[in-house]
């Protein structure tokens, strides 16, 4: 008698190769700064910044799992995780730098509530595309009127236009996509 293929294991799931090399991937990211501070002074991180990084990569890598685990199709898995990535950009090059002025300027705190109130939108519609399109083309619209904002409120500093374009294009895209998932 011929054994009938058993479904994988659950042990073997979590230690999927492109799981560990992801996971692995982000730990070596954490550790960069750590081993570029003994050899530079340029690099000074404090605990604070380390903690900080790894929620940013911690968030980063639970969004690309909801995503491959949640998605229910291409086009919703695809929006996802491009909001995963673009969760992660926008948090980190926003506390880097900011986006418009230094990186505590309110306007930049209110960029960075966007992607935050985003995400608990998320899961408190349970990725349901229907809503999901019109949250994250809320969050390109609300980077740009930010941008706007900033513009007329602000004067003195220089609003990255640039930079606020192509955020507000990739969240515009994760849109798409969502819009694309719930008509399909």
């Amino acid at each position: 008698m011929i054994d009938s293929p058993q479904p994988p294991s659950s042990q073997s799931h979590f230690f999927n190769g492109w799981r560990i090399a992801g996971w692995s991937a982000a730990l070596a990211l954490l550790l960069l700064p750590a081993i570029a501070m003994r050899f530079t002074d340029e690099v000074e991180w404090t605990a604070l910044d380390f903690v900080f990084a790894g929620v940013l990569l911690f968030s980063l890598g639970m969004g690309l799992e909801i995503a491959v685990r949640v998605g229910r199709g291409g086009m919703h898995t695809l929006g996802l995780a491009i909001a995963a990535v673009a969760g992660f950009l926008t948090l980190w090059a926003n506390a880097a730098v900011g986006f418009i002025g230094a990186e505590g300027e309110p306007v930049n705190i209110a960029i960075s509530l966007m992607v935050v109130a985003a995400a608990i939108v998320t899961l408190a519609v349970r990725f349901r595309p229907k809503i999901l399109r019109f949250v994250f083309a809320g969050v390109a619209l609300g980077q740009i009127a930010s941008g706007l904002y900033a513009t007329s409120a602000m004067p003195g500093h220089e609003v990255e236009w640039g930079i606020l374009i192509v955020f507000a294009g990739i969240w515009s895209t994760a849109a798409m996509c969502f819009h694309r998932a719930a008509s399909a």
